[in-house]
Order: C-alpha cells, then sequence, then structure tokens
C-alpha cells in the first residue's frame, strides 16, 4: 500500500486511495477526548504551514468519525514533494483544536507540521 506514517510524518503515493485513522485525542491536560457524534475532523495540507498558504487539500471526516478519506482524486493533480498537514478538531459548539500534528513539552515552539506530508511518485497510472 502505498499510505503509510512514519516519525509524525504521513507519506501517500499520488493518486492512490487511503484511510488515515486519528487513533487518540488527547486533552489539554493530557486526558483521552471522546469524539462526540457531531464532532468533526478536519485534515488540511498546504505547500507551506501558514493560514496565508492555499489548501491544496481539504477532506473532512464524517461527524463523530475517526476517519479521513483520500479519494485518488485528492492527490491526482499535486507535484511529488514535502507539504504541511495538520488535522483539526471542530465541536458542535464551535471551538476548535489541532489534534495533529501533536506539540508538547518545551518543543512548543518548534513548528512540528512543517513538511510532515509526503507526496510520493505513483509508477502505475490509470
Amino acid at each position: 500500500m502505498g499510505f503509510y506514517i512514519e516519525s509524525d510524518v504521513i507519506y501517500l503515493t499520488k493518486g492512490d486511495d487511503a484511510v488515515l485513522e486519528v487513533s487518540s485525542i488527547a486533552t489539554e491536560g493530557g486526558e483521552e477526548y471522546a469524539l462526540q457524534e457531531t464532532d468533526v475532523l478536519t485534515l488540511t495540507v498546504r505547500a507551506l504551514p501558514s493560514a496565508d498558504s492555499p489548501a491544496l487539500i481539504q477532506i473532512d471526516a464524517l461527524p463523530g468519525s475517526n476517519r479521513i478519506v483520500f479519494r485518488h482524486d485528492d492527490t491526482a493533480e499535486l507535484t511529488v514533494g514535502r507539504y504541511s498537514a495538520d488535522v483539526q478538531l471542530t465541536t458542535a459548539d464551535g471551538k476548535r483544536y489541532t489534534v495533529w500534528p501533536t506539540i508538547t513539552g518545551s518543543g512548543r515552539y518548534v513548528v512540528k507540521s512543517f513538511k510532515n506530508f509526503v507526496i510520493m511518485p505513483e509508477v502505475t497510472a490509470k
């Protein structure tokens, strides 16, 4: 399969279908957060880790689901290379939290979403 995660970096073969499952969400206090049926996870991929950089991919999970589904069309037009991504949780009351990449400890100031999404080359295309 052309999809895997290694050292907090997502690797996806250009034009492939895949499912990213967000396995756990922690609160700021470190407790496990249980997704509510109206919560929505959104994955956003940009060329640079900045809101000024246009979103190249933006995928919402179904409400209450921890599964973000990539369709082959999501990456078909992207250039092979490294991009910046994060996953945001939006609650029913409109509060938003970045849940991936996790930023903990004294390195909180480090931009961990910089170049953490890699589009790998495809060999067979149809």
